[in-house]
């Protein structure tokens, strides 16, 4: 009898590690698979809370895009800012990528009637083609990828239209006070 009396603690102990040696379950009420893979397989139907208490609040990121956008306005005052001509040839060389038409109806973007939009796979068409294709068939002129009827504003054809205006304006200033020199040194 004095065996068993000494060796059923140790099963009991042996038992109790086995059982423990996984995790505590010190929240019963949050996932476990959601809190450590992101992922849950029952998805909205789960019972349990789905917590993102890891991630940052938004005075946090405010707090952190504040903080550097601080560091960036200390830096640009102290002359360490980028350089610029180093920027405009890189915006220069991004510019030769865009297209300056729409796929659609082939206009340049200056004559059609809407602004212009990009989709999700960055195809570039004028906000009326892109609505009237996305009403027929919801997919892409270009690649024939599904919009789900995303059209973002195309900024960066924007801005490329107003640095053309601005060179044309620049260029109509200049023409005449340049046919004015020529004619005067004849």
């Amino acid at each position: 009898m004095s065996d068993t009396t000494h060796v059923m603690p140790l099963l009991m102990l042996l038992l109790l590690l086995l059982l423990c040696s996984h995790r505590f379950d010190y929240q019963p009420d949050i996932c476990k698979d959601y809190k450590e893979t992101g992922f849950c397989s029952y998805g909205d139907s789960c019972k349990f809370l789905h917590d993102r208490g890891d991630y940052k609040s938004g005075w946090e990121l405010e707090a952190e895009w504040e903080a550097e956008q601080k560091r960036r306005q200390e830096a640009l005052t102290k002359g360490w800012g980028p350089d610029d001509e180093a920027e405009e040839q890189q915006l220069e060389e991004e510019d030769d990528d865009l297209p300056f038409a729409c796929y659609i109806c082939r206009h340049p973007w200056h004559e059609c009637k809407g602004d212009p939009v990009v989709t999700k796979c960055r195809h570039y068409f004028c906000e009326s083609c892109a609505l009237k294709r996305n009403a027929k068939n919801g997919k892409c002129a270009a690649c024939d990828q599904p919009t789900q009827g995303i059209f973002n504003i195309a900024t960066d054809i924007i801005k490329k239209m107003k640095k053309a205006g601005a060179a044309v304006e620049k260029a109509e200033k200049a023409g005449p006070a340049a046919a004015a020199d020529e004619g005067a040194g004849d």
